[in-house]
């Protein structure tokens, strides 16, 4: 049977205690847990289960945990980091996975897995090509179920460009939305803007670096930033309003949505891989569900495409389309609409829906 294996941290101190169930943690000072877990080498977390093709193919793949937090991988040396994810390369390659996939923040590190590619003897991924194939799916299924019609309506991607970013922005745009990119590099705006416009000269493209200001009047949000903050004002926004949380920490908090639930915040990349899959521990999913960068590395597995795939910002809209075929192929879907790590109910859609009817009206 083939093997994978996938670099993971924890994306809070919360999630961690629970994964470990070390509940005690949570009472202790947050930074006499971190100076503990800096020094933490990687190790083997457990062994995904049950991955089961439509083909009748079978995998498994280990997941192997670096106790860095996403403000330790942001805030450290970066040669600190980047040898901490290698050394848990060099475990992934002992335990005779064939590929391994960067999770969150470790897909950030070395160039967006470009050196630590470059470190190991087995090719690297960082999912974001299923990720982008995923969000865009549970865009157009949150807008269709609210009524948001994408076209002409107003979608603001906060972090566009970036790898998932940018290519949800060239997808969105051929669907005939009214896009809003907003980065913190100028310049890097204006050439994607210009990218899209010489494949669709008639395309409604701005460009805007203030986050407040461009998510004014916007139908759809999506945030895909290497940011643990909370970025969004939600009192700015309109009822009805849809944000699409790709990034890991999340860009917006279940606190920050206090009366607001006129307002539908769906995760980015959750999908329900075939099989009976089981990780063997909580990481803040239901069971049998995964996110879409580890997804990709299965996939990848599944295909037996041993190469080095989404790295280096190395994304594109025919990477993203490939992936969304090869998923269908082996039976990867969209799980249902999730918020904030739980299914979101007809309850929920219809509030918003009606809220978003009102309000136009």
């Amino acid at each position: 049977m083939d093997k994978f294996a996938f670099i993971f941290h924890p994306l809070d101190l919360s999630l961690y205690a629970d994964g470990f169930n070390e509940h005690h943690l949570k009472k202790m000072k947050p930074s006499l847990v971190e100076g503990v877990m800096k020094w933490l080498p990687p190790f083997k977390r457990e062994t995904i289960t049950g991955i089961k093709s439509l083909t009748g193919d079978e995998i498994e793949g280990d997941m192997i945990l670096v106790s860095l937090l996403p403000e330790q991988i942001l805030s450290l040396d970066n040669n600190f980091v980047l040898n901490r994810i290698i050394e848990a390369g060099k475990i992934a390659e002992q335990s005779g996975a064939k590929i391994v996939g960067l999770g969150a923040y470790a897909a950030q590190v070395g160039k967006k897995g470009v050196l630590i590619a470059k470190s190991l003897k087995i090719p690297v991924t960082t999912g974001s090509s299923y990720t982008v194939s995923v969000a865009v799916e549970a865009i157009l299924k949150a807008a269709a179920m609210v009524g948001i019609k994408l076209v002409n309506a107003k979608i603001v991607i906060i972090g566009a460009t970036g790898s998932v970013g940018s290519i949800c922005s060239k997808l969105l745009v051929a669907q005939g939305a009214h896009v809003v990119i907003v980065a913190r590099n100028y310049s890097r705006l204006t050439e994607l803007k210009n990218e899209m416009l010489a494949d669709i000269p008639d395309a409604a493209i701005e460009i805007d670096g203030d986050i407040n200001k461009a998510i004014r009047d916007a139908d759809i949000i999506i945030t895909s930033t290497s940011t643990p903050l909370d970025l969004i004002e939600v009192k700015a926004l309109n009822p009805g309003t849809i944000i699409c949380d790709i990034s890991r920490p999340k860009n917006i908090s279940r606190e920050s949505l206090h009366n607001r639930d006129d307002i539908l915040v769906i995760e980015g990349g959750v999908v329900k891989p075939p099989g009976n899959v089981d990780f063997h521990f909580s990481f803040g999913l239901p069971f049998g569900l995964a996110y879409a960068c580890i997804a990709e590395t299965m996939i990848l597995t599944l295909e037996k495409r041993y190469e080095n795939y989404s790295i280096g910002g190395n994304v594109s809209v025919e990477k993203a389309e490939e992936m969304g075929r090869l998923a269908k192929k082996h039976g990867f879907k969209l799980a249902k609409l999730m918020s904030f790590d739980r299914q979101i109910s007809n309850g929920q859609i219809e509030k918003v829906k009606e809220a978003r009817s009102i309000f136009k009206n």
